[in-house]
């Protein structure tokens, strides 16, 4: 299901092997500073045989990540998601503190909603409020994880930086920074902000939507996927 939401460009489709760097672009998005994100070094890695992450590194708006496994095709305008069935890239990276979060959601075994936000859209200043009040009125289903991204992060666009704007709007949940080029909304195949992704505890997509989604649509989607991955 793909629901209207503020365009950015379309992500080259690229694939994601240890040491690459998924590349998206949103239009006129080159912030001012002089931040450079980068991945982890293979020897980095947190795949076996090869040495762990760092516990922590410093903390930072942006944070590098270490993305395996092939990037999902872009979200389309409309019609079938090439993507729905395909295994989900695995992401090691950071929080603002520099705390490490992990999307290995094949390892975690935990259906998972992935939540990619900017802070300079209007779309995600009114859809933050509205996941809020689904999770405070319908509740979350149990044993759903939610992890919300920043992406797409300009310090010369509104609500800068978006670690204060994530604690202002009262995000409650996990939080991933993405690096300055966007490489972990790329390589869910992002084209648009919100977008919101569901992952099974399998690790294969299972739906992606964007843009502002009422309440009702927003429970009715989560619930069916949840009770789509839980069934006995």
């Amino acid at each position: 299901m793909k629901l209207s939401g503020k365009t950015v460009s379309a992500v080259v489709g690229v694939v994601v092997v240890a040491a690459a760097i998924v590349a998206v672009s949103t239009s006129g998005s080159s912030p001012a500073d002089t931040t450079v994100a980068t991945t982890l070094p293979a020897s980095d890695s947190t795949t076996p045989g090869n040495s762990p992450a760092p516990d922590s590194v410093p903390p930072a708006e942006y944070q590098p990540v270490r993305i395996t496994g092939d990037a999902l095709p872009p979200m389309p305008e409309a019609g079938a998601d090439a993507g729905i069935g395909a295994k989900v890239p695995v992401v090691n990276g950071y929080n603002f503190d520099g705390d490490p979060v992990s999307l290995d959601i094949a390892a975690s075994g935990k259906p998972t909603m992935v939540v990619f936000l900017a802070h300079w859209c209007p779309h995600c200043n009114r859809e933050i409020p509205r996941i809020l009040e689904w999770a405070a009125t319908n509740g979350v289903p149990e044993g759903l994880r939610i992890v919300g991204v920043a992406t797409g992060s300009r310090n010369d666009y509104p609500n800068w930086p978006p670690s204060a704007w994530l604690t202002d709007m009262g995000w409650k949940w996990e939080k991933m920074a993405d690096t300055q080029d966007g490489q972990v909304f790329g390589a869910y195949g992002g084209t648009s902000f919100p977008t919101m992704v569901l992952v099974g505890p399998d690790g294969t997509l299972k739906n992606r939507f964007s843009g502002e989604v009422e309440i009702a649509d927003l429970d009715r989607l989560v619930r069916e996927f949840v009770n789509s991955v839980t069934k006995a």
